[in-house]
This record gives structure tokens, sequence and C-alpha cells, in this order.
């Protein structure tokens, strides 16, 4: 073998290790995680199926199994009321027909919870595995899931589909809309609880604080869910994350040049962070929230390069100066 051939296979062979040594984070083995499947407890099917002759009786029999949601003093004669009206109303009884219709088994959502919450035993070993629980909320779609006391309660109601009639009916906006799908509800499951990790009073006001603490729960969700596409993780369409990814550098000079990194202005904090049909900035082109993909990508160059940083340091950590830092982002370069 000649030298020039020796010396290419070494290149070859080292581009190669090297490539290794980038592997991605969140691809780990979770075949030795043993937890039992989840099964998810249907609150909604039961409570809406009761005899409304007997309810105080039913209630207390229903009581143990569905604490979460029945903690109130059955002897009380004003929460058998709101129960009971509750469950009368015509509307939330066709609803309840519409969720079991939808979803007559929650299997594939089952499995996919009891994947996913295994990754999370895998980061917080003596973490709980939640209860889950689905309810009809009555369209509370700012709590489509919540995360309460380790358990999980899923608005069945919030996830429909978006040709659901009753949504447009209660005026909800085609853009949150399009987010009431079945596809949904593992990563809004696994959204939760990365929120329950953040202890909102540490973090700062600026607009960089925001950004950053935006990545940090997407990340986490990642981590949960790593063969997530990024469209289901940020709420995008395609065309959407492509003018993301095209316009990302255009996206940080227009923050840098602006000095809006460290404001702490309500403006831009609502512009870049909170949900609407675009980033006002950008014109009507651009994917809403353009703050949560400046923060994906900071935080996911942070622990692609500080690979010392576990995902619990990463959620402990409030300093987004610091994060920016030692991330390396640097986009368009």
């Amino acid at each position: 073998m000649g030298i020039k051939t020796s010396y290419l296979l070494f290149i070859i062979i080292l581009i190669l290790v090297s490539c290794n040594t980038t592997t991605n984070r969140v691809d780990i083995d979770i075949s030795n995680i043993n937890i039992n499947k989840i099964e998810i407890k249907r609150y909604g099917k039961q409570l809406f199926s009761l005899d409304k002759e007997n309810l105080k009786q039913e209630l207390i029999k229903l009581q143990p199994e569905y604490r979460i949601f029945l903690d109130g003093d059955l002897d009380d004669t004003i929460n058998l009321i709101r129960l009971e009206d509750y469950i009368s109303d015509t509307m939330l009884i066709n609803v309840s027909k519409d969720c079991e219709k939808k979803y007559p088994d929650l299997n594939e959502i089952e499995t996919g919870l009891t994947k996913a919450i295994k990754h999370y035993k895998y980061y917080y070993p003596d973490s709980k595995v939640p209860d889950v629980y689905t309810y009809i909320s009555g369209f509370d779609y700012e709590y489509k899931v919540q995360f309460v006391e380790n358990n999980l309660l899923i608005a069945l109601d919030m996830y429909l589909g978006k040709n659901y009639s009753r949504y447009k009916y209660i005026g909800v906006p085609d853009y949150i809309i399009s987010k009431f799908n079945r596809k949904y509800i593992v990563r809004d499951c696994m959204y939760e609880i990365a929120n329950s990790k953040i202890k909102y009073e540490n973090i700062g006001n600026n607009l960089l604080d925001k950004i950053v603490n935006s990545g940090k729960l997407l990340w986490f969700v990642y981590a949960m869910l790593p063969d997530i596409p990024e469209t289901f993780l940020l709420n995008y369409t395609n065309e959407q994350l492509k003018w993301a990814k095209e316009n990302e550098s255009i996206v940080w000079a227009f923050l840098i040049e602006n000095k809006m990194l460290f404001s702490s202005e309500m403006q831009p904090v609502q512009k870049f962070i909170l949900d609407s049909p675009f980033t006002s900035y950008f014109g009507e082109d651009s994917p809403p929230r353009l703050g949560w993909w400046i923060g994906w990508q900071i935080v996911n160059n942070f622990m692609d390069k500080n690979r010392n940083i576990n995902l619990d340091d990463l959620m402990k950590n409030y300093d987004a100066q610091s994060v920016l830092n030692n991330s390396g982002y640097k986009p368009g370069r």
C-alpha cells in the first residue's frame, strides 16, 4: 500500500471517529428502563356516563380513583349542583360523545407516553411515573394539558382536530386551532413536565432570558421525544420552519442591531415569545414565536458544545447570558 493511500485511509478513519464523537446527545438506550405501560384513566367518559338520579352515590364510588378531580366534599350541596349542571349541559354531553367517537381507545397515546416517560426516567431516575387522566374541559384551550402533583391531565376536547366545528363556534383563531390535533398530545404532556422544572421567579426580565428559557423547554421535550420532527416540536408548519431556517441570520441580526436582546420592554417580548399568526417585525409570511426558534438554536448549540452539562443542569441554569456565550451561536457564519 502506498504512502498516499495510507494517508487517505487515515484521514477517512479520523473523520469517522470525529463524527462518532458528535453523536446525537438524546439518542439514548432506554431498553433497561422498566416501567408499566401507561394506562390513561378516562375521567370524562366515566363522569358523563353517571346515573344522574343517583349522582351522589355514583360520585362517591368514583371519588377514590379520580380524587384529583373530585377532591371536594360530596356532602356539600353546592358541589353536587355544580357537577350535575356540568354533566347535564347539552353541549358538553355532545362534546363528550364526540371525544368517544374520535378516541374509542387511547392505546396509541399510551404507547407514546410510555416511551416518553422512559426517557424521563432516564434523566430523572428518582421521579415517579405520573398518573394520566383525560377529561372534558369545556374548551379551556389555554390549558390543554396540566401537570399537577405528578398527574397529567389531558383535556381531550382540545384534541378533536382542526376541522372540528365547535372550535370555530367558540371563536378560537385558526392559528391556534391547527394545534388541536392528537399528534400533539404526547408532545404537550412532555412540555408541561418541562414547565414544572422551571422556577419562573429565577428568570430575568429581558428578551434574552425569555428566549433561552423557551429553548430550554424545547430541548427538554426533544430529550423526551428524540424522534420528534421540528415542525411538531415548534408547532410550525413546513413552510414556517423553512422560513425560520432561511432567515435565521436575518432575525438574529435584527435582534442585535435593534438592541433587543437585553431589553425588558414588553413589546419585543410579546412579539418574539407569545403566540400569534406570525412575528409582526418580519411580515405575514414569517412564523410566530421566532424567539422560541432562536432559543431552540442557542440551547441546542449549547448542549452540543458542553457535553458535561446534563438535562437537569440545563433546566436549573438561569444565566441566559452564560448559555449564549458558551453556545457559540453565531448564525450566518
